[in-house]
């Protein structure tokens, strides 16, 4: 019989698990925010979700108590806007790797073979000749 009941546990713990979401989105709030933006250094790239839905990346100036200021990076120069704390959806640090370094070795390997077969290849059709 106690078999019969762990069975049963594991059985409704399964049932739970998959009614359950996966994942609980906990309630962001402005004082989470400001305390993220808080411990990173002016000048620092973001990347910005508004609540309206508007995306961007910004550069973040300064920080005060009720929002912050960022310079929005565009094409066309705008001027710095505040941005309230209570306006952000998602806020994350800009990550932006560029071209690494063996990226560029393989660029530079593949230019470099390149030249080396058309320079060949001229040879050979002049001395064919």
């Amino acid at each position: 019989m106690n078999r019969r009941r762990t069975v049963q546990f594991v059985a409704c713990l399964i049932v739970a698990c998959t009614v359950v979401p996966a994942r609980l989105d906990a309630q962001t709030t402005p004082a989470l925010w400001r305390g993220f933006v808080e411990k990173l250094d002016p000048g620092k790239t973001l990347k910005v979700r508004l609540k309206t839905g508007e995306r961007f990346k910004a550069t973040l100036l300064q920080v005060g108590p009720e929002g912050m200021m960022l310079q929005p990076k565009t094409r066309v120069a705008v001027p710095p806007q505040h941005v309230p704390f209570d306006a952000v959806e998602t806020l994350e640090i800009d990550e932006a790797r560029g071209v690494g370094i063996g990226k560029a070795v393989a660029i530079g390997a593949g230019v470099a073979a390149g030249a080396w077969l058309a320079l060949m290849a001229m040879t050979f059709a002049i001395w064919g000749d």
